[in-house]
């Protein structure tokens, strides 16, 4: 597939080393292009964009203040390293189970990128929703483009100042909230707000770093989304560079027809394009593929009674016929069957997954000890962490060849959830118990009192003296 990456606009030169300073920033910022020269309009993928965007704002705003048995619902407890989901608990031993799912979503990405191309930035991606939500504010205030083209070369006003006030101060109060509700998932709302009420906000080390990455994700919202915009999606952004390395020649692109001779040159394409390009000079990186440029096209192409269609979705240099025969496209059922093997390992893991992690180490000072009664004794550590969100009660099973030649100091443990603890006992060989050697295997089995479950099990050896 052959990659045509150009750009629409002469970009702005960089400041040089001799002349940087404020005043040379400000000219590179001021040749760029106004933010709010977006134009919004209505059409079939603008409507697809928004059926997806509400659903992921929604969820991503309302999540922090649901709970789950008088808990958060979602929690990166970063202190107590946890992830907490619903009735779920992930930690650090857990990380294989958290590998396969970002690799399922990996591939997942990687399935979807090639298929339909850069639909997670047109559709999915925050930067996107947020400044398309921030410009939609920004229209509701100050009005549509025109009138705000208009608004900006006419003189200072008082209500040009509040129309000003008033759309920095909607951007600024989206924009604390987004930090709000970011930090909310590792610092829940109702410590926050307990925290803030106790006016110990700025005093609790917790509340401190928490008020800061607040005042930080706030800040480079507003700065990203209200100002910044395509420059994120053409600079900064690494999945531009690579995506295009998963695209073939069946990979679904916005693009222009050259062929028909039905453009009136009227622009909309590019008053609509929220990363100013001009998709009628062909297929550019900075194409993020979200249709507004196509929904912009068929409306003028149905005012001027001429065929919808002059920019599309279509595969970039094939039929359409060609790119769903997916048996013809090996890299795309790579992509599905590593997807779908990653699944596959990710529900594997999660099946093994045990509640209870536990470790046993044998006493280091000494092999076996002899007790008063003339019986052979080892000494062991447990160590037991509950990755439950309930306190269990747990038992220990003796499983040997010699059933009742072994008997245990402690059964029974109490553990609280989330609780790492360590504990010791003593497992007795009795007198008159025979080994056929020195060095026996023990299996020892974790028994949940409540229900009788078998919830892990543990490997060690019992050591005596040889001439037992």
């Amino acid at each position: 597939m052959s990659k045509i990456i150009v750009t629409s606009r002469t970009p702005a030169h960089l400041p040089s080393q001799s002349g940087l300073g404020i005043q040379s920033i400000l000219a590179w910022f001021k040749s760029a292009p106004a933010t709010h020269r977006v134009r919004l309009i209505a059409g079939r993928f603008t409507n697809l964009r928004r059926l997806s965007s509400w659903p992921l704002l929604a969820l991503c705003f309302i999540t922090p203040w649901l709970s789950w048995n008088e808990l958060p619902l979602v929690h990166l407890d970063l202190v107590a390293k946890q992830f907490r989901f619903g009735s779920m608990i992930f930690w650090p031993e857990d990380l294989m189970v958290l590998t396969w799912a970002m690799m399922a979503g990996a591939f997942g990405l990687f399935f979807v990128a090639m298929a339909s191309g850069r639909l997670w930035c047109g559709f999915s991606c925050p930067q996107t929703i947020w400044t398309f939500l921030f410009i939609r504010l920004e229209e509701m205030i100050e009005g549509s483009r025109h009138k705000r083209l208009k608004m900006d070369r006419t003189q200072l006003s008082l209500e040009k100042v509040l129309r000003k006030v008033f759309k920095h101060s909607a951007w600024l109060t989206l924009s604390l909230i987004t930090g709000i509700t970011f930090i909310s998932y590792f610092y829940p709302l109702a410590d926050m707000a307990s925290d803030f009420l106790a006016s110990d906000f700025f005093a609790n080390e917790m509340s401190g770093s928490g008020l800061f990455w607040i005042i930080f994700i706030a800040g480079f919202t507003y700065l990203n989304a209200g100002f910044l915009r395509e420059q994120v999606c053409v600079h900064m952004c690494p999945y531009s560079r690579f995506q295009s390395v998963m695209a073939d020649r069946s990979t679904l692109t916005v693009q222009y027809d050259e062929q028909r001779h039905d453009c009136i040159d009227c622009e909309v394409c590019v008053q609509v394009c929220p990363t100013d390009i001009d998709i009628r000079e062909g297929i550019q990186l900075a194409c993020i593929a979200c249709g507004a440029c196509v929904d912009g096209c068929d409306d003028i192409m149905e005012k001027i009674n001429k065929p919808k269609g002059l920019i599309s979705f279509r595969p970039a240099e094939s039929s359409f016929e060609q790119a769903f025969n997916i048996i013809k496209r090996p890299r795309l059922l790579g992509y599905a069957a590593a997807f779908l093997f990653s699944i596959f390992l990710l529900s594997n893991q999660w099946e093994s997954r045990e509640d209870v992690n536990a470790s046993l180490e044998r006493d280091r000072t000494s092999l076996y000890r002899i007790n008063a009664n003339d019986e052979v004794e080892n000494n062991y550590s447990l160590k037991l962490h509950n990755k439950t969100n309930q306190s269990l009660e747990l038992e220990l099973q003796l499983k040997d060849n010699n059933e009742n030649a072994f008997s245990i100091s402690r059964k029974h443990f109490k553990i609280i959830p989330g609780q790492r603890q360590q504990f010791a006992f003593t497992i007795t060989l009795a007198e008159q118990a025979k080994l056929s050697t020195h060095k026996e295997d023990i299996f020892i089995e974790i028994i949940s009192l409540a229900d009788q479950q078998v919830l892990g099990s543990i490997e060690t050896s019992f050591i005596a003296p040889r001439q037992l």
